[in-house]
């Protein structure tokens, strides 16, 4: 079955050997000779470790299970361990954008550690004293200095470069990060491939698109012109091995998008790997770029133009870049949980990229551009409650919420016709706006025996119209194959070890009657009872007279014992913040440019209103053609005589 989940799981070795000298003090743990298994809990699962121990000493550290999301983990994966082997400690640094692997990496070897009989907390503050004297600043010049190496900040540090600009790329954390490692992939209208095949232009529709979504808030000049480049901006990607192919509307589990324009470009071999060829072909063109060195103000000249940033270095000393162009492309402030309170309220749902702070937005803001589009956030598809966290089973929550079932929030009561689940941004945004952004799933015991004996299938085709030609792209770096899809739906499956686990978490409530579910819920009771009998006696009679949804969709609630699933919404990051122009340079309140700034991808506002666009790639294909735009003009303003 397809699981919509951002974890990565199956054993991943990585062998570290001991290449350091020891830098701890102190006399030396009385460890007992041996490899000893530890395990700790990551963001996305189990983290398993073997470490050997020999001499008193940790010798090597291999990383059996990391079910860390691909292209966020992996700096972690393969940090932590050489850091803990040379600091001989526990006490070291995580690395940035990837806080909850490195800690869960450390865990587990405090877990092997214990197992070995010496106290972890004896490894905590022996690491090797910092040097007394001071790391000295830097500073250096270039042409075009990009912050940010996601989608954007390394499409626009690439175009720069290719535009004979001298390029320094900075990022905060110890990879290129961002949404764009994640996604599945970007809208395009008229790339060579839709050309090939004889695909009508789609500017009208897209256009249409993005401005009723945004009930006419969104710059339309900006719209326009990132709708105008996209289709070059993906031929170029794929000129560049940040290879992307033609995919189908819907095939990505949203049947509300078959039959539209095919603009889709998915992912051949993932976003990490997209970036990462954009980042070697940065470097083959001269460009530099330097990880963990997070930008933290820009420089301005006496005439108040941007001239350049100011970024610290992993070792404590300042990094001073002088800069005839500057672009911010730091990806929103999802993972800055203040703000995103004060934006969004205490219910908000954090962003998936926990990096994503700001920064860039904020630099902006303080050069006098004015803000735009910072009430907009990607709230996409459902999400398991912290609940489940530790849950063997959680998986089932996807497997369930792709189906329209009847959901109720914390008061009771039915919210939206449930056909919003194919349509994943109308499905974030109805879970967004419940209490709490909770939900409950509500089913009977029938609906789980059939799909035991029938499989997925029985209850909603997502992928069969793609039965006799499959199609296939990455998505979390993971295979998206309606293939595999289909034969998952079309395979018998119990939900019971999912009940059964998710009753002792509490996400799940069980009842011999439809209407007693809403108390053990802890839901509103008089108004869920209410709920439950209306609902009961519209698939009865076949009509939804409420919201509408389909009759097929109106499954049975006519065999006990009754289900309740509590979810949540999931909040991929932000979507805005700093006002732009269609250069993609940064503006103050008259629309007047921020002489030598740009801003690029979640940074910028003016794409959307105060919600995600139902535009398959909406995202991606802004982050990727604005951060190209912005390369190029940066560079060509740099570059003026």
């Amino acid at each position: 079955m397809r699981r919509h989940t951002i974890h990565l799981t199956g054993a991943i070795l990585v062998a570290i050997a001991l290449l350091f000298s020891c830098a701890s003090t102190g006399a030396k743990p009385e460890y007992k000779a041996g490899t000893f298994q530890g395990s700790a809990s990551g963001h996305g699962g189990p983290i398993k470790v073997e470490t050997t121990f020999k001499d008193g000493r940790i010798v090597s550290i291999k990383i059996v299970e990391f079910n860390e999301t691909a292209g966020i983990g992996d700096a972690a994966k393969a940090a932590i361990p050489g850091r803990i082997i040379q600091a001989q400690s526990l006490d070291v640094d995580t690395v940035s954008g990837a806080t909850d692997a490195s800690k869960g990496i450390i865990e587990a070897v405090a877990d092997s550690v214990r197992q070995a009989g010496v106290d972890p907390a004896s490894l905590k503050g022996k690491s090797a004293k910092k040097a007394a004297v001071k790391a000295a600043d830097e500073e250096v010049s270039c042409d075009v200095v990009v912050v940010g190496a996601g989608a954007s900040g390394s499409a626009a540090a690439l175009s720069a470069a290719e535009s004979g600009a001298k390029v320094l790329l900075l990022e905060k954390t110890a990879q290129p990060m961002g949404a764009g490692t994640l996604a599945g992939g970007m809208f395009a209208n008229g790339t060579a491939a839709q050309k090939a095949s004889g695909q009508a232009d789609a500017s009208e529709w897209l256009f249409k698109q993005y401005m009723a979504a945004s009930n006419g808030r969104a710059d339309a000049n900006l719209v326009r012109a990132i709708i105008a480049a996209s289709g070059s901006t993906a031929d170029w990607l794929n000129a560049n091995g940040a290879r992307l192919t033609p995919i189908d509307p819907g095939v990505g589990g949203q049947p509300a998008h078959i039959g539209a324009p095919q603009i889709f470009m998915g992912y051949v071999d993932g976003g990490s790997a997209a970036i990462a060829s954009l980042n070697a072909k940065l470097k083959e063109r001269g460009g530099e770029i330097r990880f963990e060195t997070p930008a933290t103000e820009l420089i301005m000249d006496a005439s108040g133009k941007v001239a350049g940033v100011v970024a610290a270095k992993r070792d404590g000393a300042k990094l001073r870049v002088h800069a005839r162009s500057v672009v911010l492309a730091t990806g929103g402030f999802g993972g800055n949980e203040a703000m995103m309170k004060e934006v969004f309220g205490e219910k908000v749902v954090p962003g998936a990229i926990a990096s994503d702070s700001g920064d860039g937005i904020r630099m902006a803001w303080k050069a006098g551009a004015a803000k735009y589009g910072l009430e907009t956030a990607q709230f996409f598809y459902a999400d398991a409650t912290p609940e489940a966290a530790k849950m063997a089973t959680v998986g089932d929550v996807w497997n369930l919420v792709e189906f329209p079932l009847l959901w109720v929030n914390e008061n009771g009561k039915r919210f939206c016709n449930e056909e919003v689940v194919f349509d994943y941004s109308q499905m974030g945004n109805a879970l967004y706006e419940q209490p709490d952004a909770v939900a409950w799933m509500i089913f009977d015991q029938g609906l789980v025996d059939t799909v035991k004996a029938k499989g997925t299938i029985a209850l909603a085709d997502i992928y069969g119209a793609w039965k006799d030609a499959p199609q296939r792209y990455m998505e979390f770096n993971e295979p998206c194959d309606t293939a595999a899809n289909y034969r998952g739906q079309n395979t018998p499956y119990d939900f019971t070890p999912f009940l059964e686990e998710g009753q002792k978490a509490g996400i799940v409530v069980k009842a011999d009657r439809l209407e007693d579910l809403g108390s053990k819920a802890g839901i509103n009771v008089e108004n869920y009872r209410r709920t439950a009998a209306s609902y009961a006696a519209m698939v009865k009679g076949g009509k939804d007279s409420q919201f509408f949804k389909s009759a097929k969709y109106l499954y049975s609630l006519d065999k006990g014992p009754y289900y309740a699933v509590k979810i949540t919404t999931r909040c991929l990051g932000t979507l805005g913040g700093v006002k732009i122009d269609e250069g993609i340079r940064a503006v103050d309140e008259k629309g007047a440019p921020i002489p030598g700034l740009w801003v690029a991808g979640a940074d910028a506002g003016g794409m959307y209103g105060n919600s995600y666009v139902q535009v398959e790639g909406g995202t991606l294909g802004f982050a990727y053609t604005s951060g190209r735009i912005a390369g190029q003009n940066a560079a060509a303003s740099a570059l003026a005589k």
